[in-house]
């Protein structure tokens, strides 16, 4: 699929900056076999991705507080 994306769309994945994301229930043995079919070794998730919260969970109301917060200080 990532292959197809790529062809079609002219880009590419670098695979030394690209990271991976898997939920707790995840089974290790199931977490090394995606990671070696994609080539992707490092496995985390960063705070923010252009800026914006990558894992928003329920709270989106305070998630968002900060943004809200700071579009409001350029209104007034």
């Amino acid at each position: 699929l990532l292959d197809t994306y790529c062809m079609a769309s002219g880009e590419r994945i670098n695979n030394e900056k690209s990271s991976i994301f898997f939920s707790k229930g995840c089974p290790v043995q199931l977490k090394e076999s995606i990671k070696q079919n994609l080539h992707v070794q490092n496995e985390s998730l960063s705070e923010r991705y252009l800026g914006m919260p990558t894992d928003v969970g329920h709270s989106k109301n305070g998630t968002f507080k900060y943004l809200r917060d700071r579009v409001w200080e350029k209104i007034k």
